[in-house]
């Protein structure tokens, strides 16, 4: 009887390593809270988070490009995005804040600040964020070939959605982040993934905007 007792909490241990996921490991990340030291991230009963990409241009590709790239970075699917049509049933809207660069190969030659971005909500009251982030994408060197602009953007694209998915300042401390305050690097580092696991296994202060 005591054999069969041992065995079957044998099993029941056995399956729970399985099954429980286990934390990501918090060292290398960096500070992922704004200066009021609020956090947030995404609730998994938000998910898929739903994005909008203006039409103009090669915007579309850009977002899912950065859709993908962010699901890479997490161990048990704790962030999934998707295109919507509507602009209005998106809780992420990106565009372009004036020019609309060609679509090309992007130059995999050293970096050039061809372009900048600004992600930002309506406004943030008690505990809930109001309205949809907005990201915009602006085009700055005219004088940047049509591969650097394309490179830029694409970097860009990528910091302005990980700050839409919680990383809400510009802390990342290394030039190889993509998080960087000037992104310099095409995909994230291994802080900037460390940095989003253990964000999105912090409890969260504010709340997403209501859809």
């Amino acid at each position: 009887m005591y054999d069969r007792i041992a065995v079957r909490w044998l099993l029941v241990v056995a399956l729970v390593a399985c099954t429980v996921p286990d934390a990501p490991n918090h060292s290398g990340r960096y500070s992922f809270s704004n200066i009021s030291g609020d956090i947030f991230h995404w609730p998994a009963n938000r998910l898929p988070v739903r994005f909008w990409a203006d039409p103009r241009g090669n915007m579309n590709a850009l977002v899912q490009n950065a859709i993908d790239v962010w699901q890479n970075q997490f161990m048990y699917g704790e962030f999934t995005g998707v295109i919507v049509s509507d602009s209005a049933h998106a809780d992420v809207q990106f565009t372009w804040a004036d020019s609309v660069p060609p679509a090309t190969a992007p130059d995999n030659g050293p970096p050039v600040k061809a372009c900048g971005g600004l992600t930002q909500n309506d406004s943030v009251a008690g505990n809930r964020i109001y309205g949809a982030f907005q990201s915009s994408i602006t085009i700055l060197m005219a004088g940047a070939t049509a591969g650097q602009v394309e490179a830029c953007v694409r970097r860009t694209v990528i910091h302005e959605m990980g700050h839409s998915l919680g990383i809400l300042n510009d802390n990342a401390p290394d030039s190889t982040d993509i998080m960087y305050f000037t992104p310099l690097v095409p995909v994230p580092s291994a802080a900037d993934r460390t940095t989003m696991q253990v964000l999105y296994h912090t409890a969260p202060t504010l709340l997403p905007p209501v859809r």
